[in-house]
């Protein structure tokens, strides 16, 4: 229950605080005077969005603060705006979002105002009655969450398979392209060490050439410079005169020319490399040839391409491994789904007789004993509709509920929105209030000039119902009906008055005497008032 508000530099309030008791809390006063002020104040604790027209002309700053008793504690809420138009909101002086403030304060407080009344007419707002009566708001809410979890989780899959669908003749070419890479297993550092070796190989190849023509001049055959140094020592040991000094120095070079021989074939044979250590070389060197001209030439383009080739391949990779996950998830999530709108069918569908009943009853009660009021359900659209289970889903369940109302004995319902006239239209909405309040509701019920239009009896039964839902809910009541205002257990009087050429609004509470005079006041005044409102209190 609301336990106290008080306001500060709201529009014509200057500063008031209220103290409201448990029951039936009546605000009364004049056309003009301020009553809705404290309405909209109280809105402001709850999350709504502030103007900062609100603040009372010449102020720097309004404020607002609220204090509930949930479960034997204090919850206080104050709402802060600059004339700036800037704006806080702190719950037990904790600053706050809007949001959190609507979260933790919903259920609180049932507005219900001329403005609201409206609202009846939207299927969405129906279907949310009907889940209170039957209790069934928590499974109404794991729908929405399960229903929202699941499109999300389908509309990503979607995603996900046209994504891999678009990719799918890319994927094959760069598979194609990435087999290959991977069969030459390219790096840096062995290909530079494949040219380092293949220069080294052609530096030995020549130098071997080199070497074996040398060694061929030399003692190739018997035209090589050794037989020819041999043949001409020979001659000379055989010349007469004989010549042996020449002799002599044809054999030092024979065995000179043999000595050079001799080791250029040792030079050679050390040069030259096992035929095999070529031919794989070159057979590297020739597998990079084969791929390289596709980038240029270029090594490093190749090694480029290859990490962006796996890469991508590894982004595919990964979205075949959450398609994956989300469809398992998925199909978990539409089991869950399909469980929680079949409850949610059966707790609605339980619901109806006795909100029905409770409904006529309040109508009855309020002067209307031919009224009949009844709910009829309808399939989900299928524009808004998921399969889940085999049914089709959507945010508000498997089937949707919608209020029918006559007036008329004897006339079948029709949808309220068609059925209801606007007076008709106010005390459905009342009853349904009231209703509720029987199904155990917790939150204050605050009713903001709900009675235009009504009068005589009306307004009797009208309090009669206020007053049997104080009994359950504490009840905040703005009215025009002495009736109303006699059934009170709390009566603040909304009076406004000048002060320095400013209007300014006070609220009192009133008992008594004072309480006697407002009644009158609002009887009309005069003698026959005054005893007029002593018979409503009883005195």
């Amino acid at each position: 229950m609301i336990a106290s508000l008080r306001l500060r530099n709201i529009a014509t309030i200057s500063d008031v605080s209220l103290s409201l008791g448990p029951g039936l809390v009546v605000l009364t006063g004049e056309t003009g005077a301020g009553k809705s002020i404290l309405v909209d104040g109280l809105l402001l604790t709850l999350g709504e969005r502030a103007d900062h027209s609100i603040v009372r002309p010449g102020a720097r700053s309004a404020s607002v603060e609220s204090v509930f008793l949930v479960d034997g504690e204090e919850i206080s809420i104050r709402r802060e705006i600059q004339a700036t138009g800037r704006s806080r909101l702190l719950i037990d002086d904790e600053v706050a979002t809007l949001e959190e403030a609507r979260e933790r304060m919903s259920g609180l407080v049932d507005l219900h105002t001329q403005r609201s009344t409206p609202a009846l007419l939207s299927r969405r707002r129906q279907q949310g009655f009907l889940d209170t009566f039957a209790g069934a708001s928590a499974t109404a809410d794991a729908v929405r969450t399960v229903h929202a979890g699941l499109a999300r989780l389908r509309s990503r899959i979607a995603e996900i398979g046209d994504s891999l669908r678009a990719a799918a003749g890319q994927r094959d070419l760069l598979a194609h392209e990435a087999g290959l890479i991977e069969k030459l297993g390219p790096s840096r550092e062995e290909y530079a060490d494949l040219l380092a070796r293949r220069r080294e190989l052609e530096a030995s190849e020549a130098a071997c050439a080199f070497l074996a023509g040398l060694a061929n001049a030399l003692e190739g055959d018997e035209n090589g410079l050794c037989g020819r140094v041999a043949a001409l020592r020979s001659s000379a040991e055989r010349a007469e005169p004989r010549e042996p000094e020449l002799a002599e120095l044809f054999s030092q070079a024979d065995i000179a020319l043999r000595e050079a021989a001799s080791v250029c074939r040792g030079r050679l044979s050390s040069l030259e490399a096992a035929p095999w250590l070529a031919e794989s070389i070159d057979e590297r060197l020739d597998a990079y040839g084969k791929l390289l001209p596709r980038y240029g030439g270029d090594l490093e383009r190749l090694l480029a391409r290859a990490g962006q080739i796996s890469t991508m391949m590894s982004s595919w990779a990964a979205l075949e491994t959450e398609l994956e996950s989300a469809e398992k998830e998925a199909a978990e999530l539409s089991g869950i789904l399909s469980r929680e709108a079949s409850a949610l069918s059966e707790a609605r569908r339980s619901a109806v007789p006795g909100l029905c009943e409770a409904v006529e009853r309040e109508l009855a009660g309020l002067g209307m004993p031919g009224a009949s009021f009844r709910v009829e359900f309808h399939p989900v659209p299928s524009e808004r509709a998921i399969e889940a289970g085999g049914v089709s889903v959507c945010s508000d369940g498997a089937e949707l509920p919608e209020f029918l109302f006559t007036a008329n004995e004897g006339m079948p319902p029709a949808p309220l929105s068609s059925a209801a006239s606007g007076g008709e239209l106010s005390r459905t909405s009342l009853p349904l209030r009231l209703a509720l309040a029987e199904a155990g509701g917790s939150g204050t019920m605050v009713f903001d000039e709900i009675d235009s239009g009504v009068g005589g009896e009306t307004a009797a039964l009208l309090a009669g119902a206020l007053r049997r839902s104080s009994m359950i809910r504490q009840t905040v009541v703005i009215t025009h009906l002495p009736a109303i205002a006699a059934a009170a257990d709390t009566h603040l009087a909304v009076r406004k008055r000048e002060e320095g050429g400013m209007p300014v609004t006070d609220v009192m509470e009133l008992s008594g005497r004072e309480r006697l005079e407002e009644l009158a006041r609002m009887l009309g005044g005069g003698q026959a008032a005054m005893r007029h409102a002593r018979s409503l209190v009883g005195g």
